[in-house]
């Protein structure tokens, strides 16, 4: 019999690669025993009414759309934040803008003002907000390396109309828990401050530019509240045989609607509505309960931060984030160096740190290879931690 090489090895290569998918498919559509209850939540479409104002808003993003905003077509969109929402559901589009997508609430006991001064704040790191899902974020159009956004609070009292603010912004998110993979993508955003119903509304869009960086390994350190991550240049999975994977976001579009409602006490009802494709092999293993739980770990992160009884001034965080900008590459690698050694210390028998590749992310050189925005982040989060009252590893507050 005559054996042809070249068959076999077709043959071979595509059993592989089917076997190949189906442990991809498998490991994106795992979710741990602790987490699968909450997929036990009755899963309710979004009218199709409200489309429209979905494909509406998406329109208004990027700095050259040449959209108006239509606010007669996203009143619906609004009321459906501002109504009440039975428990156990996870509401979601089906087969919007090609992409999987799900939807998540919560409530702040502060007013909008607030929120505005703390998250979109131009003289405050905007990623603070969000610590456990970005670890890096600014926005181009405000020079690099500069933070958030004009300061919109300014026409709450004089709003004859919408106020918007088109812009770029550069993010790098924080690991995954489960796979460890993080990304580097820009975002074209639009902000919109108006009146709905005479109530106060801020609506934040971002919709990714483009396909994402390759997605590279970072390291979860302790318990995900902890703010604690590590970030490596390697390529893949941070899973036993899957480090060789290189998976991708290949679009996003997020709706952030803040909705402050009147009473004796003002609330902030914040409605998050997300749409993500990633994957591997342009294939999208992104399930709705991997957005929803995202979300979830989004908005427990954000409202404990918001309303911390601890949180500093604004004046006294704008003071200490000034002078970690104002710090030369050399001050900000020595305290980089000592964060390091801080945690070599703590987590010297981490598990997660037995790999060689996760366990030489705790050298000193490691700081050599992080740009200054990078080095100013990890310092801005421990300052930030220590004034929240969380457990941290470098005291900076006066330096």
């Amino acid at each position: 019999m005559h054996w042809n090489k070249n068959i076999d090895r077709k043959r071979y290569n595509n059993v592989r690669w089917l076997w190949i998918t189906i442990a991809l498919c498998v490991l994106f559509t795992w979710v741990p025993q602790g987490v699968r209850s909450e997929t036990g939540l009755k899963d309710v479409k979004i009218s199709q009414a409200l489309y429209p104002a979905f494909e509406h808003l998406r329109m208004l993003t990027g700095p050259n759309s040449a959209e108006v905003l239509k606010t007669e077509l996203i009143d619906g969109l609004l009321d459906f934040v501002a109504a009440p929402k039975e428990d156990g559901r996870l509401y979601f589009t089906d087969g919007l803008f090609e992409a999987t997508s799900a939807y998540h609430e919560l409530i702040f006991d502060k007013e909008l003002l607030d929120i505005l001064k703390l998250s979109y704040n131009p003289e405050l790191p905007s990623f603070l907000m969000n610590p456990s899902s970005v670890r890096l974020s600014y926005w181009h159009e405000y020079g690099a390396g500069s933070q958030g956004s004009p300061k919109l609070w300014d026409n709450m009292d004089r709003m004859d109309g919408p106020v918007i603010v088109k812009g770029r912004e550069f993010v790098e998110n924080t690991p995954d828990i489960h796979t460890g993979t993080y990304f580097r993508y820009d975002l074209d955003r639009t902000l919109i401050l108006m009146k709905h119903n005479g109530n106060n509304i801020m609506i934040s869009l971002s919709k990714q530019t483009g396909v994402s960086d390759v997605g590279k390994r970072g390291v979860v350190l302790g318990a995900d509240t902890d703010w604690t991550y590590l970030y490596s240049d390697k390529k893949g999975l941070n899973k036993p045989g899957l480090g060789w994977v290189r998976s991708y976001m290949y679009d996003s579009f997020s709706i952030i609607v803040y909705y402050e409602t009147q009473g004796e006490e003002k609330q902030v009802k914040c409605g998050v509505f997300k749409w993500l494709d990633a994957g591997w092999n342009k294939i999208n293993m992104v399930k709705k309960h991997h957005i929803y739980k995202g979300l979830q770990r989004f908005g427990q992160t954000y409202k404990s931060i918001v309303e911390n009884p601890s949180l500093p001034d604004l004046a006294v965080m704008t003071r200490h984030f000034s002078k970690i900008k104002t710090m030369e590459m050399e001050e900000l690698q020595q305290l980089n160096r000592s964060y390091l050694k801080s945690i070599r210390e703590e987590y010297a028998n981490d598990k997660s740190l037995s790999s060689k590749w996760a366990a030489n992310l705790l050298k000193d050189e490691q700081v050599e290879k992080m740009d200054k925005h990078e080095l100013r982040s990890v310092l801005m989060l421990e300052y930030f931690k220590n004034a929240l009252g969380k457990s941290y590893h470098i005291d900076i507050a006066m330096r």
